[in-house]
């Protein structure tokens, strides 16, 4: 007689991403995602305001914060406590795995925070889903986008695919690994005077002042490019609309050429509808729905407008290579 034993249901590992609130990726697709984004805070003056990703509160932040008291604020991320109470009271009970994407390591004290919670996380996590009953193991995964403003969100566009598609935490990580040094961000700053002062304050010589005061006599905008951790000026354009117009040539040029992963992330200072009426918008988006790309607009996170200022345009994809930069 053969005897026949109920199969155990196989149960899905519950795959989750978390993100740097400085990431800029638009507010529907974390909802859509269950996307958690990890918050910070702004302190301007005396007053201190705790920020995520929400829509709401960063318009505004941009309608009554930025122009009078953002060149004073500073940002500070989640301290390693905080990360730590963060995923033992919450996300090691919502998620088997995470993937917790940052802003490059060589400018964020998130990967370097998240990196020192994961120590405890890993050997707390036991007793906390035990007293909840939730079974099996937990595990966490920092990755360093090597990148800035809208970089990361290109990353954690492909993660969220890919957890969709079913794929295994190792696969993600891999594709995740080869990814992030081939994500390029680019940023196009509206006021130098305004990115001048924060960047001095912070020591960042990205854009000195022989730039500024050059920039300013000719008019001239800086194309900056973050990739694999270093920032560098890769253009400099007269007038701020000509260099948004070359920033979405270059990235029309970049979608005909091949991605990486079919998206490419555009953030803008202010209201994101307003990268619409830009030039070179239209035949951006022309190229990308002829190759199956989307474009995912969303508004520049307070915390980085706190360092940039208001009116900048970001833009990112994932390609072999950063093409030649011609307008």
């Amino acid at each position: 007689m053969r005897i026949h034993t109920a199969k155990k249901p196989i149960t899905r590992m519950r795959v989750g991403i978390a993100i740097d609130v400085s990431t800029d990726i638009s507010h529907e697709f974390l909802v859509q995602n269950g996307i958690y984004v990890l918050p910070s805070t702004i302190h301007m003056g005396d007053q201190s305001v705790v920020y995520d990703r929400d829509p709401e509160r960063a318009v505004a932040f941009y309608r009554d914060h930025l122009a009078d008291k953002g060149p004073a604020s500073e940002t500070t991320p989640l301290s390693v406590k905080e990360i730590e109470d963060l995923f033992l009271r919450r996300l090691v009970l919502d998620f088997d795995y995470i993937f917790l994407i940052t802003l490059t390591s060589a400018r964020s004290l998130t990967f370097e925070n998240a990196h020192k919670a994961s120590f405890t996380i890993l050997q707390s996590y036991t007793q906390v889903r035990a007293a909840h009953r939730v079974p099996g193991p937990f595990a966490l995964r920092v990755v360093d986008s090597q990148s800035l403003f809208t970089g990361p969100g290109v990353l954690a566009w492909e993660a969220a695919r890919m957890v969709k598609a079913g794929h295994t935490p190792v696969e993600i990580r891999q594709r995740l690994d080869e990814l992030a040094p081939r994500t390029y961000a680019y940023l196009v700053p509206h006021d130098l005077q305004y990115l001048l002062t924060r960047a001095t304050a912070r020591g960042d010589s990205t854009v000195g002042y022989f730039s500024y005061f050059l920039g300013n006599a000719l008019q001239l905008r800086p194309i900056i490019r973050a990739n694999r951790g270093t920032t560098r000026t890769v253009a400099k354009v007269r007038h701020h609309a000509r260099a948004v117009e070359w920033l979405f040539q270059h990235g029309a040029a970049q979608i005909r050429r091949g991605l990486l992963v079919p998206m490419v992330g555009i953030s803008y200072g202010g209201d994101p509808e307003k990268l619409k009426a830009m030039p070179g918008y239209e035949a951006l988006a022309s190229m990308a729905a002829a190759h199956g790309v989307e474009l995912m607009l969303s508004m520049m996170a307070p915390a980085t407008a706190v360092n940039i200022g208001s009116g900048a345009v970001s833009l990112a994809y994932c390609a072999r290579d950063g093409g030649d930069f011609e307008g």
